[in-house]
Parts: C-alpha cells; structure tokens; sequence
C-alpha cells in the first residue's frame, strides 16, 4: 500500500520540528513537486500525516503545510 517514497516522507516529516509545506519536502527529497503533493494528499487520506492550508508568507496566496499525524509519533 505504502511505498519507498511514502515513507520517505513519513520518515522526514517525523524529524522536523515544524510543519513542512509540499514545496519544502520536494526540495529536501529532492522530488518534484507534483510527486510531493501526490504522495502527501495519498498519505492524508490514509491518516498518516495531516495538512491544512496556512497563509504564505513569501508572495500572495496559500500554501500547504504537512506534519505527522498523532497515530504515527
């Protein structure tokens, strides 16, 4: 069901100390960040991570930070 790249996700987000936006992760894994949002939408509908919008503060718009869900610490 999960694959390397699942996990590799997981795994990272598990070390940060903050909420990490798509954009953050995809650059850390070294990604793209289509790959990035795909896989971390994928997790959140499983409950292994969760996300919400936040504002950005860089530019206009919104973004899309992620963290480890409580199921998974």
């Amino acid at each position: 069901m999960f694959n390397s790249k699942d996990k590799e996700i997981i795994k990272h987000l598990k070390k940060s100390p903050e909420p990490l936006s798509t954009y953050q992760i995809a650059k850390d894994l070294k990604i793209s960040w289509s790959t990035a949002n795909l896989h971390c939408f994928k997790l959140k509908s499983f409950g292994k991570i969760e996300g919400e919008f936040k504002e950005s503060k860089f530019g206009q718009g919104i973004k899309m930070v992620w963290w480890v869900g409580r199921g998974e610490e």
